[in-house]
């Protein structure tokens, strides 16, 4: 498939998006959140394709890594069209280090791991109900930041606040409640006060933080609140406005994640939560 024809195909889905949220529905957001929160390291434009083709997908690579972890694509297999990128390695002026630099975009082939044979894939570390472990990650995750926790009960009616190096949380918060909203303080921690750029109104803040903290949660197989957001406010009558908020959403959720999964091996988060090393990923 030509690079044209597939940036078109993520243009036309944005298009759709961006109009079933002016009809106020939600339901193509949150799946495309869901596609997301299995597959966080791939571009947003990337996740849109996935989603478009194969929805269900829950694993994907190319076929050389396929190959790699012991497994062959089934034969007469179509692959999923994605953008991947083309890397220029150069050699710094007066230095024997190399740098890497993004150049331009071809058309890559990825396949379901229900598209192939072989090896089976050890099983994910998954939250049942409650986030267990994941938790205490999230919170080393967040030392490692440099981002203070405190519990106040002097809070007023919010559960959780973030202040810039500092997150406060309600004390005696149920652990899934308290593991959502350290997801939503932390975006807001990552994205809005960290992150340099245009200005965003309150509320646009806020629901890129409660889609961070779907993307999170959905990521490591917990189920919370964060799918009554009103994502309307990401689009705003603009396509481009819905790309920049998508793309803001997927870096903040993606660093979470990989925070949380750094002990998993690749094989076992393949397609989950956690950074697998090859190119086709774009």
């Amino acid at each position: 498939m030509k690079t044209d024809k597939v940036r078109k195909q993520i243009d036309d889905v944005l298009e759709e998006l961006g109009k079933q949220l002016e009809k106020g529905a939600s339901e193509q957001m949150l799946a495309y959140l869901s596609v997301m929160a299995r597959f966080h390291y791939y571009s947003w434009g990337n996740i849109i394709l996935i989603q478009l083709i194969r929805p269900d997908a829950s694993k994907v690579a190319g076929y050389p890594t396929w190959r790699r972890l012991g497994r062959q694509v089934k034969k007469g297999e179509h692959g999923i069209a994605i953008m991947a990128p083309i890397v220029r390695r150069t050699k710094k002026q007066d230095d024997d280090e190399t740098a890497e630099e993004v150049f331009a975009f071809k058309t890559a082939y990825v396949f379901d791991v229900s598209q192939t044979e072989g090896k089976p894939l050890p099983e994910a570390t998954r939250a049942r109900g409650e986030p267990g472990e994941w938790i205490t990650r999230l919170k080393a995750f967040l030392a490692g930041q440099g981002i203070q926790l405190v519990h106040l009960g002097s809070m007023s009616k919010a559960e959780g606040a973030s202040f810039g190096g500092t997150i406060a949380v309600r004390p005696g918060l149920a652990a899934a409640e308290e593991f959502s909203v350290l997801c939503h303080e932390a975006a807001h921690e990552l994205l809005h006060r960290a992150e340099q750029g245009e200005e965003n109104s309150k509320t646009v803040r806020e629901t890129e933080a409660e889609a961070v903290a779907f993307v999170v949660c959905q990521a490591i197989g917990l189920d919370t609140n964060s799918a009554s957001a009103d994502y309307l406010s990401l689009y705003g009558g603009n396509k481009e406005v819905l790309a920049k908020s998508l793309g803001r959403i997927q870096r903040t959720a993606a660093r979470i994640v990989e925070g949380l999964t750094a002990e998993e091996k690749p094989a076992v988060m393949l397609g989950e939560a956690a950074v697998l090393p090859c190119r086709e990923a774009a």
